[in-house]
């Protein structure tokens, strides 16, 4: 087999090429979460095709489903790209065909005409998006050395967090009318149609640049574009394949499962608030129909201070080690999250909102970093999908609980709608100290100088 070396990458301009296809990632997931479903859901129930008092619940119910479908691949096409070798390594293939049907999926999410339309959409964009980004996020493991994991991480970090400020504030232009579709015209749905071009547009483009400017890795000289390893043990042995697929070896990885189960806590707080966002700002800080883009706002301004975090977390994490620089992003977390919940004014909740960013900010650099650290470098696809399980679990789980709390809580006359929010959001708290306990348990080990950590 004629297998070049690993091509390690230790400058920040081929850190930013690489980590560039991640800004289009979370540009899409930023608009689609908090912002798009929740507004056709609602559009949904305004125009009678589902029960207005079901609105939270069908809301939990759309991500959720979404989330369970995109589980199973999250494991699946890690196995297949960490099996898979050709010209173009294993990992830039599936960026590609991901990325492709993707913008089909997408198409047909926006142009969704009724609620199980909509939720067989997402469930679409979950596979397909997530075809593309396990073996994206893989890349970075793969290539960089153990020394740079947290500079590596802040790159992606801040491609993710301005992915994400870009997308809301394409949002806020869709939702108040301009340039990318009206909100609400005569009992029709919200029009995203303008949004999607752009999804399709970086999607299309920034899969490009990762597969010009980025190195393969690794190359088989041998193979056409893509070849599976393990094709002809299909046919010769399936339980063979099966008991590969399912091996881990999670017991030689304690640290990273401590981890994973930490950061699984804190994403329960996190897919707790966000996907309420929109309505909070609604019930509690007294946005109107014509100023309900305003919550983009609010997102934006815990996003810009998420960025300023970011640099700042992955470069100390690099130095302090990660365990700590986690504990201390959350920790300024919390100590902002409650006058954002207990605001009454938006402009007070922007203010605060800034402060929370800037410490989810830090966590998100030095989070990645540490899993990277932890992660076995030729299994870096499949630990990569248990990582994204810890995002998907919360993901399936916390909306819908959330959105059964809240209808509950109001139906039940146990709180008022601005009261429900409160009540719910006090839970995300609760769950990033539980991942806080948690981390307490993982033990991290500082970088060996050597080849890995050039």
């Amino acid at each position: 087999m004629n297998q070049a070396p690993r091509p390690y990458l230790t400058r920040f301009s081929q850190f930013a090429w690489l980590a560039s296809f991640w800004f289009v990632v979370h540009f899409i997931w930023a608009t689609l979460l908090p912002v798009v479903i929740p507004a056709v859901v609602r559009g949904f129930a305004e125009r009678g095709i589902i029960p207005l008092e079901e609105l939270g619940t069908r809301l939990g119910l759309v991500l959720a489903l979404g989330a369970v479908v995109s589980a199973v691949l999250q494991l699946t096409i890690g196995f297949i790209s960490d099996s898979s070798e050709s010209r173009y390594g294993r990992r830039k293939p599936y960026i590609i065909i991901g990325a492709l049907a993707t913008t089909v999926a997408i198409i047909y999410l926006i142009e969704a005409p009724g609620y199980w339309h909509l939720v067989l959409a997402y469930m679409l964009v979950q596979v397909f998006l997530n075809t593309a980004s396990v073996p994206y996020q893989s890349m970075m493991p793969d290539l960089i050395p153990e020394r740079y994991h947290g500079r590596g991480a802040a790159m992606m970090g801040i491609f993710d967090l301005t992915g994400k400020l870009s997308g809301l504030v394409v949002a806020a232009l869709a939702i108040s009318g301009v340039g990318l579709g009206a909100v609400q015209v005569a009992g029709e749905s919200p029009s995203f149609a303008l949004l999607g071009v752009v999804y399709c547009v970086l999607l299309l483009g920034l899969t490009f640049v990762v597969f010009i400017k980025s190195p393969s890795y690794p190359v088989i000289h041998a193979a056409g574009f893509l070849r599976l390893r393990f094709g002809a043990e299909t046919v010769r042995n399936i339980r063979g394949l099966l008991r590969e697929y399912a091996r881990f070896e999670f017991g030689r990885n304690p640290e990273f499962v401590k981890l994973a189960f930490s950061r699984m806590a804190i994403l329960l707080g996190y897919y707790t608030f966000i996907p309420l966002v929109y309505y909070f700002c609604e019930a509690n800080l007294g946005l109107t129909a014509e100023d309900r883009w305003m919550a983009a706002v609010l997102l934006a301004s815990i996003i810009l201070g998420a960025v300023a975090g970011n640099l700042a977390g992955g470069y100390v994490s690099d130095r302090i080690g990660k365990r700590r620089m986690i504990f201390a992003g959350m920790a300024v977390t919390i100590l902002f999250m409650f006058p954002v919940i207990f605001a009454t004014d938006i402009m007070h909740a922007i203010y605060y909102g800034a402060g929370l960013g800037l410490g989810w900010g830090a966590f998100i650099a030095a989070d990645w970093a540490f899993a990277f650290t932890l992660i076995p470098k030729e299994r870096s696809a499949r630990y990569m999908g248990v990582w994204d399980m810890t995002a998907l679990a919360p993901q399936m789980v916390a909306p819908l609980v959330a959105g059964v709390a809240r209808d509950h809580l109001i139906a039940a006359g146990i709180a008022v709608e601005p009261t429900a929010y409160q009540i719910i959001f006090t839970f995300s708290i609760l769950y990033f100290v539980v991942g806080l306990v948690i981390l307490g348990f993982v033990r991290e080990r500082r970088p060996v100088m050597g080849r890995d950590s050039l």
